[in-house]
């Protein structure tokens, strides 16, 4: 099998797997000729949060230098740790960072050429190129600058060049493991209504608990609530109706707290279906859930573009994150995080 590829926007890329960083140790890495799959399964309890992502190949990498072949469907499925991966690329960042200084300090009006190249290799053999007996699988992430300016005198920045101006590359190796297609089709994502559709052929409105979907505001904004909420009860419950309402509530034996937003907008070609499907578009549909759960979805304020919530009555609620627009460079891709409903007193509902 073979997986080599230019990163087309190395630093979110990096913002991305940082966000998704405290969800679990490891998440499984999914490769198709025509996209990027990742997934991060729960941690084990029945309350943990499950992510199933999906990008575009042409948002990530630059097709001319894809080259991805397997002897199953061109498919390779990879375990990586996320916290290597994402301590990994942030030498991408880093590498971005000094370039942007170094061209301000300078009268080149050229971009400097970074190149960042991800790879599927053998490290640590004994063989040419760490090949050979004991080697292991790992993704090699390259970065190579290629400096057109003057020398910089401060040292802060003096690692993005050499002494004689001339290419720096920097190698980070992540270990994988190598997953067959058979631990693949063990992973079973969550039933969940598409976000475009609350109904369609595959995926009836009869099947699924009475819900309601609706777009979501700023998600630091929310993460700030969210957080104060925590300190009040380990539970938030969410509600929302058909009329741009949604409210956050956290209950104790000393205080209750709630927070509203209004005038949220519906999701584009939501409107006949809902009119379908409730009798009062003032009646709430509520979830509650593990406060820790909801912070570690709310994560990717830094490359969320927009977010919608599907709320199921008591059973679960999914959240759709775009990526791209104005807060990320990477677009064509949405993280969904389904998150199951827990009862106060901590019983799991069915």
């Amino acid at each position: 099998m073979r997986f080599k590829a230019d990163l087309r926007h190395p630093t979110q890329f990096a913002r991305l797997i940082a966000s998704l960083s405290p969800l679990g140790k490891v998440a499984t890495l999914k490769l198709k000729p025509d996209a990027v799959h990742l997934i991060c399964m729960s941690d084990g309890t029945k309350s943990g949060v499950q992510v199933w992502s999906q990008i575009q190949n042409s948002s990530l990498f630059d097709l001319d230098s894809l080259r991805l072949d397997s002897n199953h469907h061109n498919e390779i499925y990879l375990e990586v740790s996320l916290d290597a991966l994402s301590r990994a690329l942030k030498s991408t960042h880093l590498s971005h960072f000094c370039e942007s200084e170094l061209m301000k300090r300078t009268m080149d009006a050229r971009q400097d050429a970074t190149r960042v190249t991800i790879k599927l290799a053998k490290k640590g053999g004994s063989g040419p190129q760490g090949t050979g007996e004991g080697s292991y699988p790992a993704l090699s992430i390259n970065i190579e600058s290629s400096p057109r300016h003057r020398s910089v005198d401060n040292p802060k920045f003096r690692h993005a060049q050499s002494r004689l101006g001339k290419k720096v590359e920097i190698v980070q190796d992540v270990a994988v493991r190598v997953k067959k297609a058979a631990d693949i089709e063990l992973l079973k994502e969550p039933l969940c209504p598409a976000p475009e559709s609350v109904s369609s052929e595959e995926t009836p409105v009869d099947v699924w608990p009475s819900h309601v979907i609706t777009t979501l505001p700023d998600l630091q904004q929310l993460r700030t609530v969210v957080e104060r909420l925590k300190t009040v009860s380990p539970f938030v419950t969410i509600s929302a109706n058909n009329q741009g309402e949604l409210r956050l509530r956290a209950e104790a034996d000393e205080a209750n707290v709630e927070t509203e937003w209004r005038g949220l907008k519906r999701p584009r070609g939501q409107e006949s279906d809902f009119n379908t499907q409730v009798e009062s578009p003032n009646q709430f549909f509520r979830v509650t859930l593990d406060a820790k759960s909801v912070i570690k979805f709310l994560a990717t304020y830094s490359v969320a573009s927009s977010a919608i919530a599907c709320l199921c009555d008591s059973h679960c609620a999914i959240f759709y994150v775009y990526i791209g627009a104005s807060k990320d460079s990477v677009e064509g891709g949405v993280l969904t995080f389904f998150i199951p409903a827990v009862k106060v007193d901590g019983d799991d509902d069915v």
